[in-house]
């Protein structure tokens, strides 16, 4: 009950934090405007990290009142969520020079470690019974990771939903660490803050028949939830006064691995290809999850559920026992799989798209609904199934086609939604194919799936070694044409049998 109210407490002080945020947004003009290499279409306001600063101070006042142990490390880390939000809006407001942004990060490192003794030491038991203890190597190094853990929250915020939801993630396994390892005020904190970035994605998630995010998190919010972990993991990978660590120094990777892979593996493959690693280019994960034909939902979902086994994999290491070792080579492992399958986009978005249609995604590319191996004489038939199923939420077009090649009078069939919103098309899609299969199951032969228009940029064949455009329709033709038989029109309420 204790956890559920301290989340609550942290939804509701974020959430209307932004709604107050948001609305202040629209009047100021505090808004991030489409245009140039930006996704969105809509002016949305960039407000999303006052909610989680909100929730965030409040989390703080919860732990300096009930728990007096903390003592002046708190105001070393209010400093540093300070810092980096003010620091962030400045950045969205008037897009600060990196140099700038670099100089302030390094100096709320160098205050975590001096004010706030918060300092990478050791990486654990990696190779013997003893720590490998890092000396005057500690400071710097706990600097960069510091620096690194802004700049990667930083770069996988692309798209709706990603940052807050791998954020949630993290903090959730944080959470569960920090509570085994009896730690009360980290752990008021944790889940504070979870339910402030919960509130933050009730904005931002596209979620129902919302199809747009209300405010982005914005660099205020995103480099204030990587100084956040970056404190966090550092401090609690740490034996502090003789405490014992609540996680390995080794699960620190695995509780961030999605934003930190995607940042090593992209500048790593720019360096790769000759370019600056800080060059911007659109191969971030979600970006080929995109190219692939997934939605924006879809690509978090699917990618806060790796965060979340990732995650899980490195406590699940730990408090099994595993070696230090043996978990930092796995880590490397997955790295190294990743690093290989990123630095190939052209062989991992195939591979994307299979998976998307294992997992029964729409595409963002589907027009349809396919439906193979109907019977000329059942069109009708299955005319007026189509209109009892979807008549009431849509109005459709279907189409019968009898191939050269056809035998059997063996035909297929395309449904066409007629609606001029693709969000809510690809929504109907979907539901549409569930509602069929669950009506022709126990019929032989008859298959339903997506219908993806056919178009260079997701051809499957048209790559770097692949076939050009031209020759790949020249192909297609070849394949043979096919007759329209049937069409009727949802809409028209008739039905015309055009051939036989």
């Amino acid at each position: 009950m204790f956890l559920l109210v301290l989340f609550l407490l942290g939804f509701v002080v974020s959430a209307v934090a932004i709604s107050y945020a948001v609305a202040a947004a629209h009047r100021r003009g505090i808004v991030d405007r489409p245009g140039g290499h930006k996704a969105h279409d809509t002016v949305t306001p960039f407000v999303g990290g006052v909610g989680v600063l909100t929730a965030t101070l409040f989390g703080l006042v919860v732990v300096g009142q009930f728990y007096d142990q903390v003592g002046s490390r708190i105001y070393a880390f209010l400093f540093g969520v300070l810092a980096m939000f003010c620091t962030g809006f400045a950045d969205d407001i008037f897009h600060l020079n990196y140099k700038i942004r670099f100089v302030v990060q390094t100096a709320v490192g160098l205050v975590m470690v001096f004010w706030g003794g918060v300092v990478i030491s050791d990486l654990g038991y990696l190779f013997s019974d003893q720590p490998v203890q890092l000396g005057i190597v500690a400071v710097p190094l706990t600097v960069i990771a510091t620096i690194g853990a802004i700049n990667a929250l930083n770069m996988i915020d692309g798209i709706d939903g990603l940052s807050g939801s791998l954020s949630i993630v993290s903090l959730l396994l944080i959470a569960v660490a920090v509570y085994l390892s009896g730690d009360a005020a980290y752990f008021s904190l944790v889940i504070v803050m979870a339910g402030g970035v919960a509130g933050f994605l009730y904005f931002n998630l596209r979620y129902l028949s919302r199809r747009r995010a209300r405010c982005f998190l914005g660099d205020n919010g995103s480099m204030l939830l990587g100084f956040v972990f970056a404190w966090l993991l550092a401090d609690l990978s740490q034996m502090n006064d003789g405490s014992p660590r609540a996680i390995t120094p080794i699960t620190t990777l695995w509780l961030f691995s999605v934003p930190l892979i995607d940042t090593l593996c992209v500048m790593l493959r720019r360096m790769w290809m000759g370019r600056s690693p800080f060059h911007a280019d659109r191969h971030h994960l979600h970006h080929l999850f995109l190219r692939a034909g997934f939605r924006v939902q879809d690509t978090v979902v699917v990618l806060a559920f790796l965060q979340a086994c990732f995650g899980a994999t490195g406590l699940l290491g730990m408090y099994a026992g595993v070696g230090e070792g043996n978990m930092l080579i796995a880590f490397f492992c997955v790295f190294a799989i990743c690093f290989y399958v990123l630095l190939r986009p052209w062989r991992l978005v195939p591979l994307l798209r299979r998976i998307q249609r294992l997992l029964g995604f729409t595409s963002v590319h589907a027009v349809g609904v396919h439906v193979s191996g109907l019977k000329e004489g059942g069109l009708a038939e299955f005319s007026s199934l189509l209109n009892s199923t979807l008549g009431p939420y849509s109005d459709f077009r279907f189409t019968a086609y009898r191939p050269e090649s056809g035998r059997d009078a063996v035909c297929y069939g395309l449904i066409e939604l007629l609606c001029d919103d693709q969000d809510q098309t690809q929504a109907q899609i979907s539901r549409i194919i569930a509602a069929l299969r669950r009506e022709v199951r126990g019929e032989p032969g008859i298959r339903i799936r997506q219908f993806v228009e056919r178009k260079d940029v997701h051809e499957r064949r048209v790559g770097r070694k692949g076939v050009a455009s031209e020759r790949r329709r020249a192909e297609r033709r070849s394949a043979g044409k096919a007759a329209m038989i049937y069409c009727v029109d949802s809409a028209a309420g008739e039905a015309s049998v055009l051939a036989r």
